[in-house]
């Protein structure tokens, strides 16, 4: 059922298996009969687009930029590469996330992609979804866009929070229904991976995390979730926010009759 925790032995990060959460089954407006997962808790700690210094727009060279269909984030968490092989520019101006002059923190163009570790089982039953993304006002002119991705950050719309500029992005999985519900908190991995200044002290200690969606009336800053699980945003550079990515798989997917002693059901591919 929804909320259910399961995990792949065999499809890590940081060494570790992920585990996620089943967020919704048959989730309005993703691939039929799919059931979506995303990470119970935050895998890692990076920024969303870093720095582009040649960008002609003034805030995207001095914070970075919100478009999340040429994001930093966006291609990593698609990417199987290996190690510093995931980036490739998608724009004249786009900027690799390689050096604290483009990023506050968690450098990671040096990393494997989000999916290198993966099985290929799990590899392969990713479905791909077809996303809409609300587009600022700033530079883009508003409206929305879509992309489609194997695997994706959650919308405004998606956590149950207000509806960016109107747009609607999806439809709100049901396992966000207050503010409490979108707290978020870090991996242990995660936050010994990170050389930021003031990590979480604790996986249990409340934690921001990124959203797909731009703040409307800026040019630079995705929009998050706070620690209280409030709407907020940030500069798209910071590497401090938590990223907890979502994908779909098909509903047929085989599970273990029982959970392990940790209290995950399998994925057996």
């Amino acid at each position: 059922p929804v909320g259910t925790l399961v995990k792949d032995e065999s499809s890590t990060f940081l060494g570790k298996p992920i585990i996620w959460k089943i967020a919704d089954i048959n989730h309005e407006g993703y691939p039929e009969n799919s059931v979506t997962l995303i990470t119970e808790k935050c895998i890692a700690m990076r920024s969303f687009d870093a720095v582009e210094s040649s960008n002609s727009n003034s805030d995207r060279k001095s914070y970075g930029n919100d478009k999340y269909s040429v994001s930093n984030i966006r291609q990593w968490l698609n990417s199987d590469a290996g190690a510093g092989q995931w980036y490739s520019s998608q724009h004249s101006a786009d900027q690799s996330p390689n050096s604290t002059t483009y990023v506050t923190c968690n450098i990671y163009s040096d990393d494997a992609g989000f999916l290198n570790s993966f099985s290929s089982g799990f590899k392969n039953a990713i479905m791909s979804t077809t996303l809409t993304v609300a587009l600022n006002t700033k530079t883009e002119g508003g409206g929305s866009e879509t992309v489609t991705d194997k695997v994706f950050l959650a919308s405004n719309t998606e956590v149950g929070s207000t509806n960016e500029n109107s747009i609607v992005e999806g439809v709100k999985f049901p396992i966000f229904s207050d503010n409490a519900s979108k707290i978020a908190y870090c991996t242990t991995e995660a936050i010994e991976d990170s050389d930021y200044s003031s990590d979480p002290s604790s996986d249990t200690t409340a934690w921001q995390w990124w959203l797909r969606t731009p703040y409307a009336s800026v040019s630079y800053g995705p929009r998050l979730l706070s620690t209280s699980g409030s709407l907020s945003y940030t500069y798209a550079k910071n590497g401090y926010i938590g990223v907890r990515p979502l994908c779909n798989i098909p509903s047929s997917t085989i599970i273990s009759e029982k959970p392990d002693e940790d209290g995950y059901y399998r994925l057996l591919f």
